[in-house]
């Protein structure tokens, strides 16, 4: 599809990005789910969500630093009269080391902030992140497919968030390498943490897939600027 950038449709690219899909009991997330949207279970009383970290190079916005984002959503229905997307995400938690990036966020895309992040790290050969900020570990995720194998994709998305007393809706695509896989094996650990809620998963969420970009190569997401759902 072509994309041309405009006030409505801003451009960003990125050098890596780590997404996992965890399963966690809907009872716990529900209440964070607006009216309007339902969950997206892969069985009776078993959601999904959704925890990605990017890293951004130089350039975003014309001027940003580098900057690494973590962002937290929560797997709902869609909207089918705009496509059929990958997946739909209801955003919970948005958390980045840059503070510009953060108000631009709240700003033009409505998205929840939860604050900076102090410690962002990135292990490209392992294909990991590890992210903190002041009130400690956020998460530990990895790459745990012993094989990569990357394929030229792109992914639509539907991207929901609270404005105010309003539900918005916005198209987001991927256009990038990509290795996706249902995850057998250890993914990483999440910790009861205001970003992720204070949801206590009393275990640790099962992992249900993963998407992955090849670590240091630039790939796009076309992000556009949300309407009222």
């Amino acid at each position: 599809m072509k994309h041309t950038p405009s006030e409505d449709l801003l451009v960003w690219e990125f050098d890596f990005a780590l997404t996992t899909f965890f399963e966690v009991e809907t009872s716990q997330i529900e209440k964070y789910i607006p009216k309007q949207l339902s969950p997206m279970e892969v069985s009776p009383g078993l959601g999904l969500i959704n925890v990605t970290g990017f890293n951004f190079p130089a350039g975003g916005l014309g001027h940003l630093p580098e900057f690494q984002e973590l962002i937290c959503s929560i797997i709902v229905s869609p909207d089918l009269s705009r496509g059929v997307p990958k997946f739909a995400m209801h955003v919970i938690s948005l958390a980045s080391t840059s503070q510009e990036h953060l108000d631009h966020s709240a700003e033009y895309y409505k998205l929840p902030i939860h604050g900076l992040l102090t410690d962002a790290k990135i292990d490209r050969d392992k294909v990991a992140i590890d992210y903190s900020d002041n009130d400690g570990q956020i998460l530990q995720m990895s790459n745990c497919s012993p094989k990569l194998n990357y394929r030229n994709d792109e992914r639509y998305f539907q991207a929901y968030a609270m404005d105010g007393d309003d539900l918005t809706i916005a198209n987001c695509y991927i256009e990038s390498p990509l290795f996706e896989h249902q995850v057998v094996g250890n993914a990483g650990s999440l910790n009861v943490h205001p970003f992720l809620k204070n949801i206590d998963f009393d275990v640790e969420p099962t992992p249900y897939l993963q998407m992955i970009s090849p670590p240091g190569q630039k790939g796009k997401q076309f992000y556009y600027r949300p309407e009222k759902f």
